[in-house]
């Protein structure tokens, strides 16, 4: 029986299936460090015609251009003499106990883990599924569209400089500007920006003022400010289309991590792990 292709996408997403691809991965793992071993009582190298693609490959991403024959038979040859080096040196037990060996073993085992993760691809059902769960992650800020006056708190009568100017703003007249290092006017800025700005808890302060009319003192990191809250869009989840690369990434990378530590349990449930501790 032949099954559909939306069949087998299904079943390769299945979590029992998930642990027997792992399962099967350390064990084809564990066979190729065997025979690696083995290998190093070998005298008899072959240089496959897939290896030698792949030399040629890496050359052609190096230089743009494939390797004349003279260059391809040092790429051989030098394959060939990094490979008796290899078995030289795994003979004479060269490898074991060096931290930089086994930091490189580990990476490329955990490539290769990496690699099953990445295998996996998410519906429109999971990505939904995780962004209902993620929402904070993915989440709009607020954003704020305002006019202010920066006011010297620090001026003599500055009460009734603050009143007074209020009131020319409210009865249309802008009146003086202040001497504040910030933009008279925000235009569509988050709540981030907006604290960036003021400093932090102010996109608060301005949550709780009315649109349209000339608000104030409202305080800020900086000191005191005239708000003419414009407009106020509330912060939002898109939809999945707006921002699928992003949940997509956001998703394989979890899952990756998610993998790696099954793969670290499953390993670890083989080995009796003693840690002597050295004496105070």
């Amino acid at each position: 029986m032949v099954l559909a292709r939306e069949e087998v996408k299904k079943i390769f997403r299945e979590p029992l299936v998930h642990f027997a691809l792992i399962g099967a991965a350390l064990f084809v793992l564990y066979g190729s460090v065997n025979d690696s071993g083995l290998a190093s009582t070998d005298n008899r190298i072959v240089v496959s015609a897939g290896r030698i693609d792949q030399l040629v490959s890496i050359f052609q991403k190096t230089w743009q251009r494939p390797p004349t024959a003279e260059e391809l038979k040092g790429l051989i040859d030098n394959f060939v003499l990094e490979e008796v080096y290899y078995r030289q040196a795994v003979a004479m037990g060269i490898d074991r106990n060096d931290a930089v060996i086994r930091r490189r073993l580990r990476q490329k085992f955990e490539f290769l883990t990496d690699d099953m993760a990445a295998a996996i691809s998410p519906t429109d059902k999971d990505l939904a599924a995780y962004i209902a769960t993620n929402q904070q992650k993915f989440k709009k800020d607020t954003s704020y569209t305002f006019s202010q006056v920066y006011m010297n708190s620090g001026e003599a009568d500055a009460d009734k400089l603050i009143t007074d100017t209020l009131e020319r703003l409210r009865n249309g007249d802008m009146g003086p500007q202040g001497s504040g290092l910030l933009p008279a006017y925000f235009e569509s800025s988050s709540a981030r920006v907006v604290n960036g700005s003021f400093g932090a808890g102010f996109s608060e302060i301005l949550d709780d003022l009315e649109t349209g009319q000339w608000t104030g003192p409202v305080e800020s990191g900086l000191g005191m400010h005239l708000i003419l809250l414009q407009d106020r869009v509330p912060g939002f989840v898109p939809e999945l289309a707006d921002i699928r690369p992003i949940v997509e990434r956001e998703w394989a990378n979890e899952k990756r991590i998610g993998t790696r530590q099954t793969i670290n349990e499953t390993l670890l449930a083989n080995y009796d792990v003693v840690i002597e501790w050295p004496a105070e």
